[in-house]
């Protein structure tokens, strides 16, 4: 294939369209574009409470990119944001403009965000919960207008410019994430487990034009993107940098990131931008040898499917309980178990289900895409891959899709306890812990919406 290599450049801080010509109707077509999503005015960053102050520069540029392919009547949108949630509030209204300005049901828009720990925070609720300053607050909701203009936009130009396409696939491996969960005699902690489970995959979908040329390739990779730490630029962390090389290294390109189920996986090393830059090259390469190795292209077939699967909460703990967690010297406690006595008052009041979307798409008939909101832990990834396996196909397992807002334990991780299962919920506004029973739900919704967007399985 004639895939050019080039030598990394400035991050375009404009809209960049790849598309155009006549379009095929029997075979596979795509769009694509990207366009800046970079904080126009000063913000306060997403994804530590350690942050003492607003952003005070760029480090790397935020994108929001799209593909739309089309085979067979088939059609789906992803979209991907170098940002670190997707807020029920925002989420719906992306879902109304793909569908009210674009024509696109809500099956067949993937959205996806990068979760770097560099971008803006996008609910003025978050910035409350965290006690800063209203004005922040504001900041985040005058972000999300800017936002939603640019995502009506990048989907606008991909749907506008489209060509005739072959698309393929692979899987590469890197292996810069570890298992962040450590087992000690006082519980789980927060740190390197070298011997916990992890997800090294690294699935590209490739998509050239009729002369052979690179133009889009979508990876995914299953690790929290905080390799840079706490500072004070916006940026998009390792994935701005795989990003980043992959585009330049292939002018004209639109490179998209889809994150794994990477809820208890870190960077390692990690903490400062020599991290972050290494494990971005090491991320591009992985995906450069997928994008030159010799593939069969994928039939012109797509199928997608969506359900909202509902998610039940543990019982909450004793109204006694939760006012002395109200009076504790920690505003995140204080502030969390203060909402929850106002929200739910009475003893054996119940928290709604959280909303959890469950998104498979099936490319050629053969790889199967599976997108969970929220931030699954790893063991979602195997399971599922192990669980829809079928000879001459492949499973690649997406988390941080749609409405992302809340970590995602497997029974094993809930069981456990430690952050993941239960101390981030005061972050997250959950009203508590999930019930034992999360992962057999979200597995039942995987299972039906692959046997609907997959069919019966073939005859021996």
């Amino acid at each position: 294939m004639a895939v050019s290599r080039g030598s990394i450049g400035a991050v375009l801080l404009v809209l960049v369209t790849v598309g155009g010509g006549p379009v095929d109707a029997a075979g596979w077509t795509a769009g694509m574009a990207r366009v800046s999503i970079t904080p126009p005015e000063p913000v306060w960053l997403a994804g530590y409470a350690a942050r003492s102050g607003p952003a005070d520069g760029v480090l790397t540029d935020l994108n929001a990119r799209a593909l739309v392919l089309e085979a067979d009547g088939g059609r789906l949108a992803v979209v991907t944001l170098d940002l670190i949630e997707i807020p029920a509030p925002l989420h719906e209204r992306i879902v109304a403009i793909a569908r009210d300005r674009h024509g696109l049901a809500a099956r067949e828009l993937l959205v996806n965000c990068s979760h770097t720990h560099g971008g803006p925070m996008v609910s003025a609720r978050t910035v409350a919960e965290w006690g800063l300053d209203p004005v922040w607050g504001r900041r985040a909701e005058s972000y999300v207008d800017h936002l939603l203009a640019r995502i009506d936009e990048v989907l606008g130009a991909a749907l506008a410019k489209r060509l005739p396409v072959t698309v393929a696939h692979g899987t590469a491996r890197c292996g810069f994430a570890i298992n962040r969960r450590l087992p000690t005699p006082d519980g789980i902690r927060l740190a390197p487990n070298p011997d916990g489970p992890v997800d090294h995959d690294v699935p590209v979908l490739r998509v050239t034009d009729d002369a052979g040329a690179l133009c889009a390739v979508v990876f995914g990779y299953a690790c929290h993107a905080t390799a840079l730490g706490p500072t004070a630029r916006v940026n998009g962390d390792y994935v701005g940098f795989a990003l980043e090389r992959l585009e330049a290294d292939h002018p004209g390109a639109v490179a998209l990131f889809l994150a794994g189920c990477g809820g208890d996986q870190d960077p390692a090393p990690r903490r400062d931008e020599h991290d972050a830059r290494q494990h971005g090259l090491a991320l591009a390469g992985a995906v450069e040898r997928v994008v030159f190795a010799d593939l069969p292209g994928l039939a012109p077939r797509l199928g997608v499917g969506l359900e909202t699967c509902p998610l039940a909460f543990a019982p909450l703990p004793p109204r006694d309980e939760l006012g002395v967690r109200a009076a504790s010297p920690d505003g995140f406690v204080a502030r969390h178990a203060a909402w929850v006595l106002a929200a739910w008052p009475e003893a054996g009041d119940r928290p709604p289900d959280h909303p959890l979307p469950v998104q498979v798409a099936v490319f050629g008939g053969t790889l199967t895409l599976v997108a969970l909101g929220g931030e699954p832990v790893v063991d979602y990834a195997a399971r599922v891959k192990a669980e829809l396996a079928a000879p001459g196909g492949s499973v690649w397992v997406a988390g941080y899709s749609n409405f992302v807002h809340a970590y995602v334990p497997s029974r094993r991780v809930l069981a456990e306890g430690g952050y993941e299962g239960t101390g981030a919920v005061i972050y997250q506004s959950l009203p508590g812990p999930f019930a034992a029973d999360v992962e057999d739900r979200i597995m039942a919704a995987v299972h039906r919406q692959a046997a609907a967007v997959r069919g019966p399985p073939a005859a021996p």
